[in-house]
């Protein structure tokens, strides 16, 4: 039982489980939660809306992928706030993931990269592999590491781009 790192988009990958991670204090939501949420039309935001602990840290809750992407289910995990992130955690956080994963009788399965703001390397695979090891996994559990994809919201993105002005002249 290893990890492959893989790159592309995680929402396409064909397994029995996505898992991913968002955290409590990230509005709206960012990365690849915020595109299985476009992608799940809106279910999401419908579940964080009505259930506003969803993304504690360590609360876990099952998603129906209801053929919207090519997994059975994705696992939400909460990271609780960004500043309390530290790399113990965010290892925790991989172990009650792939825990709940593995409980459901998953045997493939996509994990989306935890960044830490102040990390100079990404520690993802490090913490993942820690996760696996210090809790019993079976030997079948196939494991990929994807990044996570950080996609501009709409408050991030300015009105026009420079180019798009001078192409108006």
């Amino acid at each position: 039982m290893g990890v492959q790192v893989r790159g592309g988009n995680l929402l396409n990958f064909r397994g029995d489980a996505l898992l991913l991670f968002h955290h409590s204090d990230v509005r709206p939501l960012g990365g690849t939660v915020a595109f299985a949420d476009w992608r799940l039309n809106a279910a999401v935001s419908i579940l964080w809306k009505r259930k506003s602990e969803l993304f504690r840290f360590g609360q876990l809750t099952v998603v129906a992928t209801q053929g919207k992407v090519p997994a059975n289910t994705i696992i939400l995990t909460g990271l609780g706030a960004v500043p309390d992130l530290s790399s113990d955690l965010r290892r925790e956080a991989y172990r009650l993931a792939l825990q709940s994963a593995v409980n459901l009788g998953v045997s493939r399965i996509a994990v989306q990269g935890i960044n830490i703001e102040d990390e100079v390397e990404d520690g993802s695979l490090k913490a993942l592999e820690s996760a696996l090891a210090s809790s019993r996994m079976p030997n079948s559990l196939k494991v990929s590491l994807f990044p996570d994809h950080r996609v501009p919201v709409a408050s991030q993105v300015s009105e026009k781009s420079e180019t798009a002005k001078l192409a108006e002249k």
